[in-house]
């Protein structure tokens, strides 16, 4: 992936940007990501609800656990969404994507009925959305790379955004799965990359992202994983000589208001922005045995 993403190769968002709606989904996860989104200020969600960020446009949120609708009227809003009819449109995965096996096993991430009566997936709404959407973000591990649900040992079957749309994606504004990785991430990441994709599809702005679709400025910032009491390293068996470089926002913005953070309070930092952290960084967090 080139350093600079091109600017947008539809015309739809020719004039400017007033308003988008954001569809926010949930997969396979514990909803850290959708309580991280909340605690962002300065500027919060509410901001771009109400027309506060210069330039942004007014964002209305469907999301399955915040929207006053729910039952039918909420699957109203998600098909009025998918046709087009609400606007443009930019897709948040939270969670990771159950595999769609046909059978009870990804019951609980089915969203309405077809009109043959079967159950939606939480896939086949991806993939409509997926042709629809300027934009589609994939917020916290479990959706950039699957995260603890795929972790070694795990009963689930699960895949990521990026392993459901392939490779090759990219959105009806030319952009690939933009990733913001973290478990959680700080919600003022999010708004802060919300903020500037919205400024990109007015071509204000070029949204920077790494190879990995990242936020280039967001994820430029290394730090490296530790247990929770340095000194007690050889007794739990780890190998600190070697440690991996992880790339985070948290211990240059902190949490929020440039405040709190795992790297910025003395906590462990276990790596959660990498694909693979909950099997090769999460023994870190573990307790030291030979302390009572």
């Amino acid at each position: 992936m080139s350093s600079e993403v091109p600017s947008l190769q539809s015309d739809s968002l020719s004039n400017p940007l007033e308003h988008v709606t954001l569809v926010w989904l949930s997969g396979v996860g514990c909803n850290g990501c959708t309580l991280a989104m909340l605690e962002a200020s300065n500027p919060g969600i509410e901001d771009l609800f109400f027309g506060n960020i210069p330039d942004a446009p007014r964002v209305t949120l469907i999301h399955p656990e915040l929207s006053m609708e729910s039952g039918v009227d909420f699957l109203a809003m998600l098909d009025r969404a998918v046709d087009g009819r609400l606007g443009p449109v930019v897709l948040v995965l939270e969670g990771a994507i159950p595999e769609d096996r046909g059978d009870a096993s990804g019951a609980g991430y089915r969203i309405g009925r077809g009109k043959d009566g079967h159950p939606l997936s939480l896939s086949w709404w991806v993939e409509q959305f997926a042709s629809q959407a300027e934009a589609l973000i994939a917020i916290g591990t479990c959706a950039t790379a699957g995260g603890l649900p795929n972790a070694l040992g795990s009963p689930l079957q699960v895949r990521s955004l990026g392993d459901l749309l392939g490779p090759g994606f990219v959105s009806r504004a030319g952009l690939p799965v933009i990733n913001i990785p973290g478990c959680a991430p700080p919600g003022e990441a999010f708004i802060e990359t919300l903020t500037y994709l919205f400024l990109h599809l007015q071509q204000l702005v070029p949204l920077d992202l790494d190879d990995e679709g990242r936020p280039r400025w967001l994820y430029l910032h290394e730090t490296s994983p530790l247990p929770p009491r340095v000194e007690f390293s050889p007794a739990i068996g780890l190998d600190l000589s070697n440690r991996p470089v992880i790339h985070c926002p948290v211990p240059s913005t902190g949490w929020m208001r440039k405040l709190g953070g795992c790297a910025r309070v003395g906590g462990s930092c276990i790596g959660c922005t990498e694909p693979d952290f909950a099997d090769r960084l999460l023994a870190l967090a573990r307790p030291d045995p030979a302390v009572n």
